[in-house]
């Protein structure tokens, strides 16, 4: 099996990739914040959020439509932030409360025309 790594660079995350890294869409990693304990969602936020600028940065050098494997998984990696950063910013905790769990919800963008 060929097992594709992040870049050198941002090896710091490879204890991340397991949770975050095959998670292609927003559902998936809102439902995956939902199963993961606090400690694991603030441990990720504090190895992350601080070097983001450094990740992007990075990654603004590539295609974005055509990002190579690496890259890609760094991407997806990093895209877990958007839920981690939820929990450990806003919530407190992995689920919203009082919601059903577990719960998806759904995103539309409306009048959004991709190019």
């Amino acid at each position: 099996m060929n097992h594709v790594q992040l870049p050198p660079q941002f090896a710091f995350l490879e204890p991340f990739v397991d949770d975050w890294g095959s998670l292609a869409t927003q559902d998936e990693r809102y439902r995956k914040r939902q199963d993961l304990s606090q400690a694991k969602l603030e441990a990720f936020h504090a190895a992350l959020a601080p070097r983001l600028e450094e990740v992007f940065t990075y990654l603004d050098t590539f295609d974005p439509a055509a990002l190579p494997a690496a890259e890609a998984l760094l991407f997806r990696v990093v895209l877990g932030l958007t839920e981690a950063s939820q929990a450990v910013e806003i919530l407190g905790q992995p689920r919203i409360p009082h919601a059903p769990y577990p719960h998806t919800v759904n995103m539309e963008w409306v009048g959004y025309q991709p190019h």
